[in-house]
């Protein structure tokens, strides 16, 4: 093997270590030349790691599939608000007249809980936050991005985007009896764990429409079994089990599936 072909040393796999490096000369190019928050995201393409875009392409051509469909935008496990507000801004850029077509973003912003045997064991490995209270974020962050949004919509003082917080084992029955009729065109499931995977799939897939999306943010990836067997247990004695798809370009999400479509 030829030394242009010999596989690089180990430190070049290194992405901690690389992604350590790429932000302090990013910070350092903005104390340079005094490039604020502000021209931070409105030029977002030149300073984001390349492995962030995959997961924007891969929502928007999900989006894409539901464009033309009755019904609203359902993400169960908010977090920060990344895939959330990216719903939203997909809505009201091909979709901005259209004010009855709602996104709900569900989460109790505690973390992880409720873990199931179906889950396995709680560990820490290679940073996956896989304990309770993993994956905690502080509900300011979302609450703040969505009123943001909602000032900025297309029509303005009409909502587009609703949080609904609290525990999802009793929020979510309550937001079903207070929308009857509700449709959903796009479901994305990013609870991580079985019982409230189960919990909101058994509710909510009802009412996604024939050629509606569901997104499976963590299906069939290793540890998140939980998830995984939440799915495969639902369809298990049903003739209408999807063929669940996933991106070649892109980690995340880990799949989806179009209702109706085998």
């Amino acid at each position: 093997m030829s030394d242009a072909q010999a596989v690089p040393p180990k430190q070049h796999f290194d992405y901690r270590t690389r992604d350590a490096r790429r932000w302090a000369r990013i910070e350092q190019l903005c104390a340079t030349h005094g490039i604020g928050i502000e021209q931070l995201l409105k030029d977002f393409p030149a300073f984001i790691r390349r492995r962030e875009l995959p997961r924007f392409l891969a929502h928007t051509k999900l989006f894409e599939h539901v464009i033309d469909l009755p019904g609203c935008v359902v993400e169960l496990g908010v977090f920060k608000g990344a895939s959330l507000m990216t719903w939203a801004n997909l809505m009201e850029t091909y979709c901005p007249g259209d004010r009855f077509r709602m996104i709900y973003g569900f989460d109790h912003f505690g973390g992880l809980s409720d873990f199931a045997e179906e889950d396995g064991k709680q560990h820490n490995e290679r940073n996956q936050g896989k304990v309770e209270g993993g994956w905690q974020a502080p509900a300011e962050i979302a609450r703040t991005m969505v009123e943001l949004f909602n000032e900025d919509a297309m029509i303005p003082n009409i909502t587009r985007v609703k949080l609904v917080e609290g525990d999802l084992f009793e929020t979510l029955p309550k937001f079903l009896d207070d929308h009857p009729g509700l449709k959903i065109s796009l479901l994305h499931l990013d609870v991580d764990l079985y019982k409230p995977t189960k919990f909101a799939f058994e509710r909510l897939y009802p009412l996604v429409v024939e050629g509606g999306v569901v997104v499976l943010d963590e299906y069939g990836l290793v540890p998140w079994q939980g998830e995984t067997k939440a799915i495969d247990e639902y369809f298990a004695d049903r003739s209408d089990r999807p063929i669940i798809r996933k991106f070649p370009f892109s980690v995340t999400p880990s799949g989806y599936f179009i209702k109706g479509q085998r």
